[in-house]
């Protein structure tokens, strides 16, 4: 999002819910064959506006018949470590480990291939649902990475629209977390904010 231009949070969500419940959107037409990824990104101090808003948003879809799957990572990766029998020994070894080194240990129990996307599908098949929402990305920052997990979602979520909440900016090129942390490159979402029903 241009840093130039405010964002207002209902309005932006009043926008968003236009664009998914058109059936542009839910057709995927004007893709050009890409990807239906989908980034919405905006700014830092709109993340607790935009966090309370999301499940309006799905509250409403789903009203309108168009049921969502929406995907926290950060509950997603508590989730796992809970019923795996890591989390309180994470815990422990938050406050006296180095973070490098705690987040090698937590490669293997969240490695990305093996057990976050095999789990985002596992619930993704439990639900018929029409669109894919992925929230939660700033918490779950940096055990997982946006990049990280658009790069694997491929494969596996077929053709449903995926739409990720980013707090931060995404240029059509590149994600940049918070304004600050700038991730790999990824030229395949689509900017939600450039979206023209």
């Amino acid at each position: 999002m241009s840093r130039t231009k405010k964002y207002n949070t209902s309005q932006n969500f009043e926008n968003l819910y236009s664009i998914l419940s058109s059936q542009r959107f839910l057709r995927k037409e004007g893709l050009g064959g890409e990807l239906p990824f989908f980034i919405h990104s905006y700014p830092v101090d709109k993340l607790t506006e935009v966090t309370h808003s999301v499940p309006f948003l799905v509250k409403r879809l789903q009203n309108f018949g168009i049921e969502i799957c929406e995907v926290n990572l950060y509950k997603t990766i508590i989730d796992i470590l809970q019923r795996e029998g890591y989390f309180d020994k994470v815990v422990e070894q938050e406050s006296r480990m180095p973070k490098r080194r705690l987040l090698k240990n937590l490669s293997g129990p969240l490695n990305i291939d093996s057990v976050v996307i095999p789990e985002i599908h596992k619930r993704l098949a439990e639900t018929s649902a029409k669109i894919i929402f992925i929230t939660g990305i700033e918490a779950a920052f940096p055990v997982i990475r946006s990049h990280s997990i658009l790069n694997n979602l491929e494969t596996l979520v077929d053709d449903l629209p995926l739409v990720m909440f980013f707090a931060g900016e995404y240029n059509n090129r590149s994600l940049t977390l918070f304004n600050l942390i700038k991730d790999d490159n990824y030229y395949r979402a689509h900017n939600l904010n450039e979206y023209q029903i």
